[in-house]
């Protein structure tokens, strides 16, 4: 049986983990606990993706459909799976259960699609649609990838926030590199006012998109203080968009002035527009994403993850030269 190398059994374990904890959805409740039973079997399935070992994951999957049926935890756990075959490069896996997955959570669903009750079938729909377009990349076939996503878009168009920026990211990893930047229009803002990016053109830009109760977010503030340190001085802009998650904005604005000026002790000069908007365009399904900006305004990189102080410096590098 085919096992994973550690460092890619190692982001596996990350990527199955924070499907888990809510955390590539923060802005979304974490499913209501199921029965303690499909919990273990759960996790269980998690684990052996984290190992590698996909063969028993599949098993206990099985047994777990014997035995319940194809309940809400089925259907997350087939989902996982499908990313778990992705993640080892076994795509004819990856293809047959990205789609069983996701032709039983748009069941699960129902027509109109009732996501706020099948939160486990909504994630799922997000993981099958992302997987299956992995397996359309790893066949060569780019342009059909990009137009699953563009019709998925459209289907999923009334779709909680969160699915819909996972379609996005999706394809940003897919064709965002080497394009001009969208554009940020701010709904509303904190500290001075925000630059356009056309208006920042001849100087490289970072975009540092957050949430203020990100745990991920606030772990990279060290970091990110210290890059901005270094590089503003040399004329590297930053920008940090982030987006309303509350029904009370007035409520959440201050409470994201807070979190800005206490956990991250940023300069003035680094702009925080709130923009839905950017968020969604820049597929900010996870928090913290990064994308850098050339002079040019094209984006040359587009990374949806927490990064150290020495990569941050050299992505920041890259757009100096």
């Amino acid at each position: 049986m085919k096992r994973l190398p550690p460092v890619t059994a190692l982001l596996a374990a990350c990527l199955v983990s924070a499907s888990v904890s809510g955390q590539p959805a923060p802005q979304t409740p974490t499913p209501a606990a199921p029965a303690q039973p499909a919990m273990d079997d759960l996790r269980s399935i998690r684990a052996k993706i984290a190992a590698g070992d996909l063969f028993s994951a599949e098993s206990i999957l099985e047994v777990h459909r014997a035995e319940k049926g194809e309940d809400a935890e089925y259907i997350l756990g087939l989902a996982w799976l499908a990313r778990g075959a992705a993640l080892t490069g076994d795509w004819a896996a990856a293809s047959r259960q990205a789609k069983a997955a996701r032709e039983l959570a748009a069941s699960k669903l129902g027509t109109p699609p009732d996501y706020a009750s099948n939160k486990e079938a909504t994630y799922a729909l997000g993981t099958s649609i992302e997987v299956e377009a992995q397996v359309l990349m790893a066949a060569g076939r780019t342009t059909e990838a990009l137009r699953f996503l563009e019709d998925s878009s459209r289907a999923q168009e009334k779709a909680p926030y969160n699915l819909r920026a996972r379609i996005w990211k999706r394809r940003n990893q897919i064709e965002l590199v080497g394009q001009k930047a969208p554009g940020i229009r701010p709904q509303d803002h904190i500290g001075n006012e925000v630059p356009s990016l056309e208006s920042l053109l001849g100087r490289p830009v970072v975009l540092f998109f957050w949430w203020k109760s990100c745990g991920d977010c606030k772990a990279q503030a060290a970091a990110l203080r210290k890059t901005i340190e270094k590089y503003a001085p040399k004329g590297v802009a930053f920008v940090a968009p982030t987006r309303y998650y509350d029904e009370d904005r007035s409520a959440e604005k201050a409470e994201i002035e807070k979190a800005w000026k206490e956990t991250y002790a940023l300069p003035d000069s680094v702009t925080v527009p709130i923009s839905d908007e950017a968020m969604l365009r820049y597929g900010v399904s996870a928090t913290p994403t990064f994308a850098f900006v050339d002079r040019k305004g094209v984006v040359r990189q587009y990374l949806p993850y927490r990064m150290t102080e020495d990569r941050l410096s050299a992505s920041i590098e890259l757009l100096l030269r």
